[in-house]
């Protein structure tokens, strides 16, 4: 019977030493998984600080753009009303110059065409 005993005894210490290690297999796996999340926490701050910077620059580099299509579509404005100002100013001193070109090409009444029996003003 003591030997029964004492083998239950055994067979019960190797059951709590498996338990013990067990249980301190597990507690190394915490720690590890406390030391990932805390690596993770960290990484995930610094995603969040360079995720502000960058909607930072976004919106400077929006600006930048916005102001750079403002700047050429006043370019293009102003060389658009440069050449519509030239086609008028050309057209405006064309036109003096084709009426005196009309009046001097227009026959004379004085001149030898004159018919004075048709046309009494001659």
């Amino acid at each position: 019977m003591g030997t029964k005993k004492s083998d239950m005894i055994r067979k019960l210490q190797e059951d709590a030493d498996e338990v013990l290690e067990v249980m301190v297999a597990n507690t190394e796996k915490v720690k590890e998984r406390g030391e990932n999340l805390e690596v993770l926490g960290d990484r995930a701050e610094q995603l969040m600080e360079a995720g502000k910077v960058f909607q930072k620059t976004a919106k400077e580099v929006e600006k930048q753009q916005r102001f750079a299509n403002q700047k050429w579509k006043i370019i293009l404005g102003v060389t658009i009303g440069l050449v519509i100002l030239i086609i008028i100013i050309v057209i405006i001193c064309t036109i003096p110059s084709s009426k005196t070109v009309e009046s001097s090409s227009a026959p004379s009444t004085k001149g030898p065409l004159c018919d004075s029996q048709q046309d009494p003003t001659c």
